[in-house]
């Protein structure tokens, strides 16, 4: 199936006039070890020498070779710093060469760069530019220049700097916000950033079509770090399960302009491999979630978030993946949930004042719902839990998926017993 074929089997519909102007090749979800969005006349398309070789994609316009699979080291906090350093070492020697830095606390920094030291120069670090760590030792997001270049320089004093880092304006999903970061001086320093050679790359994260397509815009923009998923694309109509218009169009602009797409979240927050939060009622593999994202246009790697050595290795299962292996069409003909106030424990919601980890409250309360009996466990072993909600609601603005997340932690509550 060509990719236009498939793209009107999508029900994408008018955003074809758009996509009718690019080859696409394939978007059968058997592509093989082929990979490339021909944004580059097919010189994008690189195939891995061997089985289990990393697959890399051009940042358009650059010649710049990212791997297709990179790593998200949001959630390595919860390792050891031993296991820390070993996932990134283990990553990069596997051919990882784009580390996603955003983290909620500070503490495995150290062990990061450990791992990451002998290969610095290699590393394309997705630095993000407008966040720091507070008092509290919890990153959060900022929008002072000053406390912006207090944090991104003690980024680099920690894990050194590379040739081609990547200046990643942070998480920005609101019209006001995006225009504090214009006008405050954060696009300009990102700017001057690149200028002086400290990133080679600016780019931007988001959750929202609209900020990106603003972005976009500015004509400022080498790539940007967006949620990326079947179960974010897809939309429940009169007509049935259609691709969102505006999600379709935004990745065409993208490819249009020549920018890449880092993807986040991939696999939905883990909802779909698991058949029973799946919203297509079957579960997926990470091959066929992984494959579904590298179809798309202006994609260029898949953010792998792990938190042990056996994730960081099933992130690597689509590299010796056969093609029928990475074939999603045939989960994607259900009906889609949904997934609208739907919690996939980003933690973008944080700091909460009392203290309260929502993303894993929120997770061990899904996972013990699921019949997994050691999610209470987990879940008692917190140093806050859902019952110590005060109910003030400053986590719910932030929230890119509008969780009622005071009413959230009510039924947490009653259902874990505190």
């Amino acid at each position: 199936m060509n990719r236009r074929t498939f793209l009107k089997y999508l029900g994408i519909g008018a955003v074809g006039a758009v996509l009718g102007t690019y080859d696409y090749g394939q978007l059968s979800g058997s592509s093989a070890n082929v990979i490339g969005n021909d944004y580059n006349n097919g010189d994008n398309d690189l195939v891995s020498k061997s089985d289990g070789d990393m697959l890399y994609r051009e940042m358009p316009h650059t010649g710049q070779k990212i791997s297709a699979i990179s790593l998200g080291i949001g959630s390595l906090h919860e390792a050891s710093d031993r296991e820390i350093t070993q996932i990134v070492d283990y990553a990069l020697g596997r051919g990882v060469n784009l580390l996603d830095m955003i983290m909620p606390t500070a503490g495995p920094a150290e062990a990061i760069a450990r791992g990451m030291q002998s290969r610095r120069k290699d590393v394309i670090a997705q630095f993000h530019i407008g966040s720091y760590t507070n008092m509290a030792g919890v990153t959060d997001r900022t929008r002072d220049l000053e406390e912006t270049k207090k944090a991104f320089e003690r980024e680099l004093k920690i894990y050194g700097s590379g040739d081609s880092d990547i200046g990643m304006l942070h998480y920005i999903d609101q019209t006001d916000d995006f225009d504090a970061v214009i006008n405050n001086g954060l696009l300009d320093y990102a700017v001057k950033l690149k200028e002086q050679g400290k990133i080679r790359y600016i780019g931007f994260s988001s959750h929202s079509v609209d900020i990106s397509k603003k972005f976009l815009q500015t004509g400022l923009m080498d790539t940007f770090m967006f949620s990326l998923n079947p179960a974010y694309d897809f939309e429940n109509t009169s007509e049935g399960l259609r691709v969102s218009q505006e999600r379709a169009e935004l990745y065409a602009e993208a490819e249009k302009r020549g920018v890449g797409i880092t993807v986040m979240k991939c696999y939905a927050g883990g909802k779909l491999l698991s058949a029973s939060n799946s919203p297509f009622g079957k579960a997926m593999t990470t091959s066929q979630c992984v494959q579904y994202c590298l179809d798309w246009p202006a994609v260029i790697s898949c953010v792998a978030g792990v938190k042990s050595m056996e994730e960081m290795k099933a992130s690597f299962e689509y590299l010796t993946a056969t093609p029928e292996q990475r074939e999603y069409i045939s989960i994607l003909g259900g009906n889609a949930a949904v997934t609208e106030g739907v919690c996939i424990y980003c933690n973008h919601c944080q700091p909460c004042p009392v203290g309260i980890n929502i993303g894993d409250v929120n997770k061990y309360y899904d996972l013990a719902k699921n019949g997994d009996g050691l999610a209470k466990e987990h879940y008692f072993a917190l140093n806050r839990l859902a019952s110590d909600c005060n109910s003030c609601g400053e986590c719910e603005p932030r929230c890119p998926f509008h969780v009622n997340v005071r009413e959230r932690m009510k039924e947490i509550a009653a259902g874990m017993g505190k």
